[in-house]
């Protein structure tokens, strides 16, 4: 090889990687500096609680049964005239965030933030299920749970549980959440106490709960 061969060798990289030593980076230092999304970027949902009318069409839209509905508490499912209470929940850790939901949701309360992180406090999926009430906007409707069981107690209105733990647990837990729903209706019925129901449901909710925790992230 002559000597210009080997000049050239050396000179026409350095001029493309050159260009890149005098400009800005298109990385960040992650997590020590924050990342910069567009206004267009598809990040965690948020949920307007006082626009939804409870449709189902987010639910129906998502390509990856990450969204089923919860009730407020003494409301009965089984009344199609409350469907307009009922407000979504969804499954982070299943979602692949296609935006499909937000696009079909008629009045804007299903939607993207630009927020990014994702993360579990424990090892356990329940961190990566938002209910309706964790994901709000509205600082009145907004739920911080002061315990697992409580926030398991309105998951069980849902099939997310059992999607979330997947394998040979899933079967499980849908039978576990069947007898619970069976409770719940003959609470909302009044043929249930509150003491009895609460004593019979936190057993099964208590079973769902170390079921899920055994389930561990990937």
């Amino acid at each position: 090889m002559s000597i210009i061969k080997k000049i050239k060798s050396i000179i026409l990289p350095m001029r493309v990687t050159g260009k890149y030593m005098v400009s800005k980076p298109f990385t960040v230092m992650y997590p020590r500096e924050k990342a910069v999304v567009k206004k267009q970027w598809r990040g965690l949902h948020g949920l307007h609680s006082n626009k939804c009318i409870g449709c189902g069409l987010c639910r129906m839209a998502c390509p990856n049964d990450c969204i089923d509905y919860i009730y407020p508490e003494g409301v009965d499912p089984r009344d199609r005239k409350q469907m307009k209470l009922r407000r979504p929940a969804i499954d982070w850790g299943h979602c692949i965030f296609c935006g499909l939901c937000v696009e079909a949701c008629p009045t804007g309360a299903i939607h993207h933030t630009q927020e990014y992180k994702i993360y579990a406090t424990s090892d356990s999926r329940l961190d990566l299920i938002r209910t309706p009430y964790e994901i709000a906007t509205e600082d009145d409707v907004r739920k911080i749970y002061d315990d697992e069981l409580s926030k398991i107690r309105e998951l069980m209105q849902t099939d997310l549980l059992e999607v979330a733990a997947g394998g040979e647990w899933e079967e499980v837990i849908k039978k576990l959440r069947e007898r619970w729903r069976d409770l719940w209706y003959m609470k909302l019925d009044g043929k249930l106490d509150e003491e009895t129901w609460d004593k019979k449901a936190r057993e099964i909710e208590e079973i769902v709960l170390e079921i899920i925790k055994q389930v561990s992230l990937p």
